[in-house]
């Protein structure tokens, strides 16, 4: 994966922006009144992550007040100067009409930072902390038919680096890139309820999530491009969405896999850094892979209707077997992940229960490839996450740190988290 950190350097200028030099508007009131409940979930300062989980209620624009609260308290975060006034005034008036919900949550960021929505100097569209980078990961999605809860699952592990954003060891005193990830559970005055994993942007920051109608989405890197085309990044001032607020559009707005797709096709997106594709599943037992062409001029939508579809780290679109998902003889050349699950699958024609999943993905994380730099951090499987569209639920083991093992000296055991159980309280049915 060290391909991954070539690019992300770009974070460096955007990060947590500069000290603010004028002050506009009041003091905002109440800025956490949107906070329900804000605690620590599993892991600690002696563990790799802590994660928090959040639950906003109110107004999209006292939610994105409280989440800049948080980020000010926490991460010392700062107002984002803009790099291109003109680009951030129309990326503002972009995502006011195309995505109002997110401009309103722009609105109280503005606002927590005390400043104007329209200072063309600073862009409110996002709230990084504390560093970053996307990451390579795995996703299975099992319809109905196939499990043996009779329910569709998307089975996500979120794979990366457990050190810095460039993958190298983090300095004595410094937080790893995705050491405070958290699990924000959000009711909003307009749009739809949703649980999200979230990292490295507070406001948007979307790696995984289920709404309250069973639309569940996943972002993945797609490593093939990474290593294959140049890529030019767009920044943080771009007009349009980027990767991680496009699933945040999709959750908030859209109910069924057939939203998703027009959804997509109709929002202007961009790669900030790095190149990612999307798998989308939904309560009816319908999912896709969403993929971009290597010069983002060509939008792919591919299926396998009523049969489980995987996607890992490269362009599914590059290797279809027919019209067909890849199968394993033609990806193995690319990715051997991807065979390890397509075989799995296909040895294993009986209903899939969830532990014959978990055990699958436990599978994949022991063929990574160990580190011989010493300069660079070990990958892991930071996350394993289970959705089920039909329950709104969400049950996930996080990665807590490397430990000797005492049964083998030459080995090291990874420690992990017991699963742990979300749910959406209450289901929003309909968008207002």
């Amino acid at each position: 994966m060290s391909f991954l950190f070539k690019t992300s350097g770009l974070f460096l200028g955007i990060l947590l922006g500069v000290a603010p030099a004028l002050v506009h508007g009041e003091t905002p009131k109440n800025s956490k009144g949107a906070i329900v409940e804000d605690q620590v979930v599993t892991g600690g300062p002696k563990d790799f992550m802590e994660v928090r989980h959040l639950v906003l209620r109110g107004s999209n624009e006292e939610i994105g007040r409280a989440l800049a609260a948080i980020a000010k308290d926490q991460f010392q975060a700062k107002p984002q100067p803009s790099t291109e006034p003109l680009r951030t005034r129309v990326q503002r008036k972009y995502i006011e009409k195309s995505f109002p919900i997110l401009f309103d949550r722009m609105r109280g960021v503005a606002s927590a930072f005390e400043r104007s929505i329209d200072d063309d100097g600073w862009n409110f569209s996002g709230l990084n902390y504390p560093t970053g980078s996307l990451p390579g990961c795995s996703v299975m999605y099992f319809p109905p038919r196939v499990t043996a809860t009779g329910t569709g699952i998307v089975s996500r592990d979120y794979d990366f680096t457990t050190g810095t954003f460039m993958g190298t060891r983090p300095a004595p005193g410094q937080l790893p890139c995705t050491a405070r990830p958290f699990v924000i559970e959000m009711y909003p005055d307009r749009g739809y309820s949703s649980i999200a994993l979230y990292s490295y942007d507070l406001l948007s920051g979307v790696l995984d999530g289920i709404n309250s109608e069973g639309l569940t989405v996943a972002l993945l890197a797609d490593d093939e491009l990474m290593t294959k085309f140049r890529m030019e990044p767009a920044g943080p001032d771009a007009v349009g969405l980027g990767v991680l607020q496009t699933l945040r559009l999709l959750l908030d707005t859209c109910a069924t896999v057939q939203e998703a797709k027009e959804a997509l096709l109709l929002t202007k997106q961009y790669y900030e850094f790095l190149q990612v594709h999307y798998l989308i599943a939904d309560r009816h037992g319908q999912s896709f892979v969403w993929e971009y062409s290597q010069a983002h001029n060509r939008e792919y939508i591919l299926e396998n209707p009523d049969k489980p579809l995987v996607t890992t780290n490269f362009s599914l679109h590059r290797y279809l077997d027919g019209k067909n998902p890849p199968s394993s003889d033609k990806a193995k050349a690319v990715c051997p992940r991807y065979c390890l699950l397509a075989d799995f699958i296909a040895k294993n024609p009986e209903k899939l229960t969830v532990d014959a999943i978990k055990g699958a993905h436990k599978k994949v994380d022991a063929v990574r490839p160990s580190v011989k730099d010493g300069q660079q951090a070990p990958g892991r499987t930071l996350w394993h996450a289970l959705y089920v569209p039909e329950k709104r639920t969400l049950e996930i083991s996080f990665y807590l740190r490397d430990e000797p093992d005492p049964d083998h000296p030459e080995q090291t055991k990874i420690v992990r988290s017991e699963y742990q159980h979300f749910a959406l309280k209450d289901m929003k049915t309909k968008k207002e």
